[in-house]
């Protein structure tokens, strides 16, 4: 029975009863605070407990999460029962560990039925849990986690009977005195005089400018004690040096190395990613680079999963670190929402090499304003041998006249605007406009006889097509414009699945008719935004697809965005997934 998990952790002095009894701690009955100034054994402290849950703990009973604000415990990111380490360097990943460590209550809670985890049937308890933050202080005194805090403290109160133990290192007691009603053991390592009133509210002598020597209460009965103490009173302690894990042939690594069946390096091609030991925790929380580029992407994508040959992988989500991809048969149409300067381009490279990877013979239309920037990919996708059209700015056009008042058909020159371009090209190549759109057409030719218009090829087999649209016009209000999104996109979208279209608007700005709109809306698939998703739905909301989202939860869920992140939204089963992009050297591309 797990009734307990008793670690020994150093050595009392109690000279009231003239015993050195040892060190002891039952993470089952007591959450652990550790204070301590500067280089006196508060990390040491956290990496001999972690140590001592290796040996007297398994794979199948224990899993540890870090928050590393002191930067020294790295190490054991790859230890076989730590289930996530996390630094403060991005903070996702801070959210991210206390919305793991919620769940977990939560769930624990649930599997216990009301009953305490200790006092629980063997085989309705829940994998223990150790959660450890290194420099509490860190964590209180920056803004950015002030929304953590209350979550913290839940943890901090409930977790202990429901499978949880939080240890926590700290420098000072400011701003944590509310905590410390959670934590029955407290330990203090070389602080001034006064300070060891404010944790164990009693005086005490100074301990001395020794390392791992400090005062700490007794939250475990000694064993042979014939003479009676106050438990909670604090009494000199002396806690072990923790053994390092890096160290080889020690006996701990040694130790630890036949009992989790550490792989060997040498006869397997490791690389950073992967697993050092057979045996570990069920899950991994990794991190990804603040950069991923492809061959992060590659290594990370081979440990979590297989992709279908339909999708193209932009990127890893936050939370699993798995491959996030777009299913080109179920995703027609892609919108790309974001601001300047963030990534955009980026992504906009990785969707295009992807969909020329699956679709080596499709055609790719390059739908541009003033700006231009789409002339670098029509450039490149030329050269490499693609079928492609790029529309841009305004250009004289031959206009051939099949009949009509000029008697014999022929040629008359007209300058045309991108737009008229863009929709000269749809009624030639992919639908005739003469059905149901004569004005647009009327609009380009200056005529209303139907019969002056050039035939479409519409009714032929056309070439599968990927449509890039990045022009403005189509959104603004006026009816040339808006008659692509509001009537003729949807013609299109009616044939994509059959001819093989996919449309990728890669910087969506805003429609101010309502209707036009919705039909847009409606239309999309997949969507990406390049921006902190609660600022985008509280500006934009309303005219977007995340209208319905609450603006208080998407801030409690989500950090701000760090370049080269963003989100990915699949409209048609409603995810919402913070992802790290693959990162592509798009500006060193030739075009030659």
């Amino acid at each position: 029975m797990t009734d307990s998990i008793v670690c020994t952790l150093g050595q009392y002095d109690i000279p009231i009863i003239q015993m050195q009894p040892p060190f002891k701690v039952d993470l089952l009955d007591s959450n652990i605070a550790v204070f301590g100034s500067s280089m006196n054994g508060k990390t040491n402290f956290v990496r001999l407990l972690i140590n001592i849950l290796h040996k007297i703990r398994n794979e199948k009973n224990e899993q540890i999460f870090i928050l590393d604000f002191g930067g020294a415990l790295s190490a054991y990111e790859r230890a076989p029962l730590v289930s996530a380490y996390f630094d403060n360097s991005n903070e996702e990943y801070v959210k991210r560990t206390f919305k793991i460590m919620e769940s977990i209550l939560n769930d624990n809670t649930k599997q216990l039925d009301g009953k305490i985890y200790r006092n629980a049937e063997e085989n309705k308890k829940p994998i223990h849990t150790t959660f450890i933050i290194d420099n509490l202080n860190a964590f209180i005194d920056e803004d950015r986690y002030f929304s953590y805090q209350e979550k913290f403290g839940r943890i901090c109160r409930e977790g202990s009977s429901k499978g949880i133990s939080v240890v926590f290192t700290a420098t000072d007691t400011k701003g944590i005195s509310s905590y410390l009603l959670s934590f029955k053991q407290k330990i203090a390592l070389n602080l001034p005089v006064d300070k060891y009133v404010d944790i164990f509210n009693t005086k005490v002598e100074a301990a001395g400018n020794i390392p791992g020597r400090g005062y700490a209460n007794v939250t475990v009965q000694p064993e042979g004690v014939t003479g009676t103490f106050q438990m909670n009173n604090p009494y000199e302690v002396q806690c072990f040096l923790a053994e390092n894990i890096e160290e080889k042939d020690t006996a701990f690594v040694l130790n630890l190395n036949k009992k989790y069946e550490k792989i060997d390096e040498k006869d397997s091609e490791i690389n950073e990613y992967d697993e050092k030991y057979l045996r570990h925790v069920t899950t991994r929380y990794k991190t990804f680079p603040q950069e991923l580029k492809r061959e992060d992407y590659e290594q990370l994508k081979e440990v979590y999963a297989k992709t279908s040959p339909n999708c193209v992988e932009v990127g890893l989500d936050y939370v699993k670190c798995e491959p996030v991809s777009i299913d080109l048969e179920n995703s027609r149409v892609i919108a790309i929402y974001g601001k300047k300067e963030f990534g955009k381009t980026n992504l906009l490279c990785t969707l295009l090499d992807g969909i020329s990877e699956k679709l080596p013979c499709a055609k790719y239309v390059f739908f541009d304003d003033g700006r231009k920037q789409l002339d670098s990919f029509y450039n490149y996708y030329k050269v490499k041998g693609y079928k492609c059209e790029l529309i841009n700015q305004f250009k004289e056009v031959e206009l051939r006249y099949e009949a009509g008042e000029y008697g014999e058909p022929g040629f008359v020159k007209k300058k045309l605007s991108p737009i008229q371009q863009f929709y000269l090209m749809l009624h030639e190549e992919y639908i005739d406009l003469s059905v149901n759109y004569i004005d647009i057409l009327d609009n380009i030719f200056g005529r209303i006889n139907e019969d002056q218009f050039p035939k479409s090829k519409s009714n032929s087999e056309t070439e599968p097509t990927v449509f890039v649209i990045q022009s403005k016009s189509i959104y603004i209000n006026s009816k040339i414009n808006a008659d692509f999104i509001h009537y003729i996109l949807p013609e299109l979208l009616d044939v994509a699945e059959d001819r093989n279209y996919i449309f990728i608007f890669t910087d969506v700005k805003k429609i101010t008719d309502i209707e036009v709109n919705s039909v847009f809306n409606s239309s999309l698939k997949s969507i990406f935004v390049l921006d902190n998703i609660a600022e985008f739905a509280s500006e934009r909301g309303s005219k977007t697809v995340f209208g319905d989202m609450d603006i208080k939860s998407l801030k409690e869920d989500y950090a701000k965005c760090e370049l080269g992140d963003g989100y990915y939204y699949d409209v048609e089963a409603d995810n919402l997934k913070k992802m790290k992009f693959i990162k592509n050297n798009w500006e060193d591309r030739s075009y030659e």
